[in-house]
């Protein structure tokens, strides 16, 4: 009975077997993937579990430990002025009054090298001027001094006294004098060297106080800041770009709040963080599609720190980055790691079984690599229909083995506002109503006064049409007709255009009154059906309409006649009583692919060679 597949829900069909057939066809752009990310970060509780302390080891050392740059200079003596000097002293020189030379006190060196003495020579006092041999009264006056010769100088010499003054070795300006380069100013000890107040050793240089905010300072490794937590992620922005032949690059561009502590206050941290990877299409050992991290660093920009207590804010911008920049990709890359998972589940979502009403089931598999190009992600897949407690529907099924199968049509451009494209063969199509007649939920049994559009089902309506019927039954009696689909169906889809075509057997039978039933004649009803198509929800809903029958007797128990007399009411009977049933039968739609949050609810529907394709 056409009801029969109706009284009790069975199970759902254990699908086995692989078939490496592409009977569907699923083109996404890079907008859909965007949206299943954002989707799947909406849904999920990736960014919750990215709010969270900062842990010691992130980054592969420990954070406190970890020096952004090369460690600075260390210096053996915490007090050095610039000389390695034992801690706390500071070593004197053979000669305190000359800064820089290694001479006794009283020493000076010559113009030609040597040394004189200015102790222990005869220049002791004024006694001793003029060689020593001065005496009381011996000094004449100017009037009487001798006239001594003046000395005369080549081009460039400097006069013996000026070398050896303010020029010379020991003199102002001279090797060991104040300002030259061992002098007290700009010598290693002196103010300004290296060893200095303000030298590179010093108290302001760059290892003293102003050193530890400067590059080899405290404040210049991530030792400067602990405690860092992040607060506040927001919802990221997602954009995808596709790599031909590779997979995807993405981006999340999200902002993030941290607080922490330093040595000069508590920080207050908002930073613009631009997420970005490298994602590889791979196929796993089962043949689900899986989007892989090939690579993922993390953009800074826009860093903004508040100090709530404190001095300085500006020399801990530059320390705050470095930080970042070290601490965050270990952050928040596993949450572009766990939303690619969550993606990855919807991929493999498609391999689900999903009812086909209750008589059977559709399973989605891939059924190779999906193709990236630079303008969509193409999955092809092998629809696999099958029976409920039973196995698969091979279509065409009960045709000869030696009949190929169609291949898979190329699909058609993809339109300037299309997103998602679902093409759907002819095959798919076909499989779906072998299913429904291998089932028999295409066969029905019409009685007299079970519709009441049609005429009374009796010998008497059929003696009209054909005198023998009521030569043979001249009291009227009830008729039945059977109607049976023994093939299945084929689909045939043109341009604009998809047709169904039916073979039935029509088998009029009579009710004698001890309920015996007795064949008539079989009548073989060819019928076209248009269909046509629309998608509620997740399902493609097919309905069909009479398109024209043709009869051919097969069989009469009252002798031959012409068959073409019932055109009419057989026509009556499919389009009244067989189209609704089937109709009702194909209400339940077929199930399309659930992957990646894809909506074919308006999708504009085209019917071309071999295909259907939906456009959304």
């Amino acid at each position: 009975m056409w009801t029969a597949w109706c009284v009790a829900a069975l199970s759902v069909a254990a699908v086995c077997g692989v078939h490496q057939k592409t009977n569907t066809v699923l083109r996404v752009t890079k907008e859909v993937l965007s949206n299943a990310i954002l989707g799947t970060l909406q849904q999920s509780d990736a960014l919750h579990s990215a709010l969270r302390e900062v842990p010691r080891s992130v980054g592969g050392v420990p954070y406190k430990d970890f020096h952004v740059r090369e460690p600075p200079t260390k210096y053996t003596n915490g007090k050095q002025l610039g000389s390695n000097y034992k801690y706390g002293h500071i070593e004197t020189r053979d000669n305190t009054a000359q800064q820089g030379g290694k001479y006794r006190d009283g020493e000076i060196l010559e113009s030609d090298g040597s040394i004189r003495d200015l102790q222990n020579g005869d220049y002791h006092n004024a006694e001793n001027a003029n060689d020593g041999h001065r005496g009381h009264g011996q000094y004449r006056s100017a009037e009487g001094a001798p006239t001594m010769g003046r000395q005369e100088l080549r081009p460039g010499e400097i006069p013996p006294g000026v070398a050896t003054g303010a020029l010379g070795p020991g003199g102002l300006l001279g090797t060991g004098g104040m300002l030259a380069a061992n002098g007290i100013l700009s010598g290693q000890g002196g103010l300004l060297g290296g060893g200095g107040l303000l030298g590179d050793g010093g108290l302001l240089g760059g290892g003293g106080v102003l050193g530890v905010l400067g590059e080899g300072g405290i404040l210049s490794t991530v030792q400067g800041i602990t405690g860092l937590r992040i607060l506040e992620l927001t919802l990221p922005r997602v954009s995808v770009r596709l790599l031909p032949g590779m997979g995807v690059y993405l981006s999340l561009y999200t902002r993030v709040a941290i607080n922490g502590n330093s040595l000069i206050g508590f920080l207050d941290i908002a930073v613009e963080v631009n997420i970005t990877a490298k994602v590889r299409l791979t196929m796993d050992h089962t043949g689900y599609p899986r989007l892989v991290i090939e690579r993922c660093d993390t953009l800074l920009g826009g860093i903004k720190v508040r100090l709530l207590r404190g001095l300085l804010p500006n020399l801990v911008d530059n320390l705050v980055n470095r930080v970042l920049a070290n601490v965050l990709p270990d952050l928040l890359c596993p949450i572009v790691d766990v939303v690619l998972g969550l993606v990855n589940d919807q991929l493999g979502l498609v391999d689900s079984l999903i009812p086909l009403g209750i008589l059977g089931s559709v399973q989605y598999t891939f059924s190779s690599l999906p193709l990236v190009t630079g303008e969509f992600l193409e999955l092809d897949l092998n629809t696999l229909v099958g029976e409920a407690g039973g196995g698969l529907i091979d279509y065409p099924l009960g045709r000869p083995a030696i009949t190929p199968r169609q291949k898979m049509p190329e699909l058609p451009p993809m339109g300037d506002n299309t997103n998602s494209q679902l093409a759907i063969s002819a095959n798919f199509l076909g499989s779906v109503l072998t299913l429904l007649q291998k089932q028999g939920a295409l066969d029905i049994d019409i009685t007299d006064g079970m519709f009441e559009e049609l005429p009374p089902l009796t010998t008497s309506t059929l003696g009209t049409l054909i005198p023998k019927v009521f030569q043979q039954y001249p009291e009227s009696r009830p008729l039945t007709i059977k109607i049976q689909v023994p093939n299945p169906p084929s689909v045939t889809l043109q341009k604009d255009k998809a047709l169904v075509k039916v073979f039935a057997i029509a088998e009029v039978m009579v009710s004698q009154p001890n309920d015996v039933e007795t064949t008539i004649c079989l009548i073989d009803v060819d019928t076209d059906l248009l269909a046509m198509f629309s998608v509620e929800g997740d399902k493609l809903m097919i309905d069909t309409k009479l398109d024209k029958t043709s009869l051919n007797l097969r069989t009469s128990n009252v002798g031959n006649f012409d068959v073409g007399l019932m055109e009419v009411l057989v026509g009556k009977i499919v389009n009244l009583a067989f189209m609704p049933a089937m109709n009702a039968v194909l209400g339940s739609g077929v199930p399309l692919p659930k992957i990646l949050n894809i909506d074919f609810s308006d999708a504009n529907i085209d019917v071309l060679e071999d295909l259907l394709v939906l456009s959304a």
